[in-house]
């Protein structure tokens, strides 16, 4: 008897407890307007100083080689190949009716996956069946656009060779948005290869001297000082407003449908709006996503709205008919 008083006790403590943390979480909810998860995290973010670019910018790592995090484990099974000098890792979709989605990872164009981008791409290519494809490409600060980009050309040519262009859905967050917004503008403006059926980007990095520094003082993760060292660096001898560095410069007329994502916390938000305006003027079939006191590629974050982000592009990658 008395030990089932005692767990009697035991259970209805646990469901106080659970009630107690659930009435908060919703208070803080409602007060903060963010989930308790989303706070921490944006919290848990380091600003690069200029100190640490400086530090950084004079280390030559090899980053060339790298390897999927044995705790992220993909439905089908991962194949690696070169093209060029470049390692890409490849799912095959689930069958030929599914898309396959060229995945250009950010970074900053200095960093290389994360753990996000792996488990996120594994998430995706389980929930839509689709195809993965994504190139581990140079990277500052041995490397320049001028490197890169070529490469990257490569391998969508390469890709133009096994599947229809209307069946590639370019994707990337970050540098690794901007990067895929470059690179469709290249292929509208280039008369011997196809433009991708879709553009998917998440928080796209499309001017690298820009940002809003009114903004700076709510985002947690980006230092726009820094980040302009970053973009000159990445554009080398080029000029840093050419539509191949900072692809807000470029055209946008004849840009496939397009899903842009961003936070109202996030320093890119305003060069995102106006590239979702410049799309909107020439006609694209463009939609953006906006999440209001939400940070730099939230999507890819581990919180509710995060879930919620990436939920909604497995709509979009589901729906992609081609």
């Amino acid at each position: 008897m008395r030990t089932k008083n005692l767990l009697k006790k035991l259970f209805f403590g646990v469901l106080w407890i659970i009630a107690i943390l659930f009435a908060v979480a919703l208070g803080f909810w409602l007060i903060d307007g963010r989930s308790p998860q989303a706070y921490v995290i944006s919290h848990m973010f380091h600003k690069t100083t200029v100190e640490e670019y400086e530090k950084a910018k004079v280390e030559t790592t090899d980053n060339s080689v790298v390897e999927i995090p044995g705790s992220v484990k993909f439905p089908r099974e991962v194949t690696e190949y070169k093209v060029g000098m470049m390692q890409v890792f490849e799912v095959p979709a689930e069958d030929d009716s599914k898309p396959v989605v060229l995945y250009i990872h950010g970074g900053a164009y200095k960093n290389n996956f994360s753990a996000l981008h792996w488990k996120a791409m594994a998430e995706w290519a389980e929930t839509t069946g689709c195809g993965i494809v994504t190139p581990n490409y140079p990277l500052l600060f041995r490397y320049t656009v001028k490197d890169a980009f070529p490469l990257m050309l490569q391998l969508y040519k390469q890709l133009l060779e096994r599947f229809p262009a209307k069946r590639i859905i370019m994707m990337g967050d970050s540098a690794g948005g901007g990067f895929s917004l470059a690179l469709a503008q290249v292929a509208v403006q280039m008369d011997s290869i196809d433009v991708p059926g879709r553009l998917i980007l998440i928080s796209p990095w499309v001017d690298v001297m820009g940002g809003d520094d009114k903004l700076q003082k709510y985002d947690t993760f980006l230092n726009l000082k820094v980040l302009r060292l970053v973009g000159a660096d990445w554009a080398g001898d080029m000029d840093v407003q050419d539509p191949m560095v900072s692809p807000l410069n470029g055209e946008m007329a004849g840009l496939p449908p397009t899903d842009l994502f961003t936070g109202t916390w996030e320093t890119f938000y305003t060069d995102i709006v106006e590239t979702f305006d410049r799309m909107t003027w020439d006609e694209v079939d463009v939609h953006i996503h906006v999440k209001k006191k939400m940070g730099h590629v939230y999507p890819l974050w581990p919180c509710p709205e995060g879930a919620e982000a990436r939920k909604v592009i497995s709509g979009i990658i589901s729906s992609h008919k081609f």
